[in-house]
């Protein structure tokens, strides 16, 4: 087993961990490296992101459809993504030497411009503009029929993993992680009856947006990615293949919803 490791140099927790975990990996002899670029994902058999939920964001853009395990360790402050505790690492890598693995396959997000431009996202896509009230004309087509059309500050497209992030603070809806579908979440839509909508992840959607006044961005899990120029068309469809998360060995999906997110807590 080959392990990589990723995690912020800037933070003294997170190079103090990575301390640890190489220790741990010597004294088993199993061959490790500390990550930085998607060049030296291949050959990996599992990926330890020592960090916050923006860490393991940023691994998985790196990771993509190669199907490499993560397994990822919270040490920022919600932590919905990176499910393990520090303190349960060390007990979680001795059952993956013996093979004991829990791993969730996480529906990813694929979006193109053009032919060359393509992107990846475990989250969210987000098409809106950067300035203060200026609004954003959208255009929606799905497997080729018309949906509609709005003026907006933007639209999210989520994975059900993405549901409780930017689209639930939209006011989209919870998804179980585990369900392929697709998420559409007008952002403050100029429309009393424009509500969020849920549609099969075999769909095709294509994303038309001008701004008459101001730039508009498309932005993947957070980070921006490219400016859209006038008549760019933007397609997204769920990946050929998921990302492959371990998840926690002591929290299932409704204890975290009731303690990081407080769902249905009175």
């Amino acid at each position: 087993m080959k392990v990589g490791i990723l995690f912020k140099q800037d933070s003294q927790k997170a190079v103090q961990l990575a301390e640890k975990v190489k220790a741990f990996l010597k004294k088993r002899f199993c061959p490790y490296m500390i990550l930085n670029g998607k060049k030296q994902i291949k050959g990996l058999d599992l990926i330890l992101v020592l960090g916050g939920d923006g860490t393991l964001l940023y691994t998985a853009s790196l990771v993509g459809e190669k199907g490499v395990p993560i397994l990822g360790v919270n040490l920022g402050g919600l932590g919905f993504l990176t499910e393990i505790k520090e303190k349960e690492l060390f007990l979680e890598l001795e059952k993956i030497f013996r093979g004991r693995l829990k791993i969730e396959d996480r529906m990813l997000l694929s979006a193109r411009i053009g032919k060359n431009l393509r992107y990846l996202a475990l989250n969210d896509l987000m098409v809106g503009k950067t300035e203060l009230g200026k609004m954003v004309e959208i255009e929606l087509k799905v497997d080729g029929y018309e949906l509609t059309r709005f003026r907006a500050d933007g639209i999210i497209v989520s994975t059900p993993t993405g549901s409780t992030a930017y689209c639930l603070a939209a006011g989209g809806p919870i998804v179980h992680p585990s369900l392929y579908c697709i998420i559409l979440t007008p952002i403050c839509a100029h429309s009393l009856s424009l509500k969020p909508l849920v549609i099969p992840a075999g769909s095709k959607i294509l994303i038309k947006a001008r701004s008459k006044k101001g730039e508009v961005y498309l932005y993947v899990d957070g980070r921006k990615g490219k400016k859209l120029a006038s008549g760019d068309e933007l397609g997204v469809s769920s990946a050929q293949a998921p990302l492959k998360l371990i998840g926690s060995p002591s929290m299932n999906y409704y204890e975290i919803l009731r303690t990081k997110l407080g769902w249905g807590v009175k």
